[in-house]
């Protein structure tokens, strides 16, 4: 805590998403590809990568680390804007584009990740692309707390250090582990939506 004084001019500045120990950030400003980073600062892990090709990259890995203030692939400049159930971190939207699907895109159109309320991931389906409305819409139902971010029926949420991708009706799709690796679903442990409802440090209900 900053009691006074300022920490402006002490690191790189730059724009991300933190939900507890884990920051989604774009990273690397010199590099031929947009990336969007999952990251823990417990053990300096990447856990994913998505490129703006629609592939992406699976940790564990130490690069393209959002909690990385100092490196060129570290996390990059960022304006981050609330939408209608979805959050736009500079080129990128991760969007409720249905009730039981939610995409990451990047805006050339290209997906990198599909998580289904069944529990499953898929990859680059353009048809459930979050850009297909270009219009972001009025911030509804998209928030951030200390322990999760909330986008419509969706959660990134953090339980037991590690972040799970949970959808409301009970299905986690995603866990990515505080160690770098990640585990598809379907699932029903590490249930976002067992998290109490705190206050919004961002965006709005």
């Amino acid at each position: 805590e900053v009691l006074a004084g300022t920490k402006e001019g002490c690191e790189k500045s730059g724009d991300f998403l933190q939900i507890g120990d884990w920051r989604l950030a774009r990273t690397c400003e010199t590099c031929s590809f947009s990336r969007l980073s999952i990251s823990s600062q417990a053990h300096g892990q990447t856990s994913q990568v998505f490129r703006d090709d629609g592939t992406y990259q699976p940790g564990p890995s130490t690069d393209f680390n959002a909690f990385d203030l100092t490196g060129e692939q570290g996390v990059t400049r960022a304006s981050i804007v609330y939408g209608d159930k979805a959050v736009q971190i500079r080129d990128w939207r991760i969007r409720q584009v249905h009730p039981k699907l939610l995409s990451v895109t990047n805006e050339n159109g290209n997906v990198s990740r599909i998580y289904r309320s069944d529990g499953t991931v898929h990859d680059n389906i353009k048809e459930w692309s979050g850009y297909i409305n270009e219009d972001l819409g009025e911030p509804t139902c998209a928030y951030l707390t200390s322990k999760f971010l909330q986008l419509g029926d969706w959660r990134f949420g953090e339980i037991g250090g590690h972040l799970s991708v949970t959808h409301k009706d009970g299905l986690t799709a995603m866990i990515y582990r505080h160690d770098g690796t990640i585990h598809s679903g379907p699932r029903t442990d590490y249930n976002a939506w067992t998290l109490v409802d705190d206050e919004v440090l961002a965006g709005t209900k």
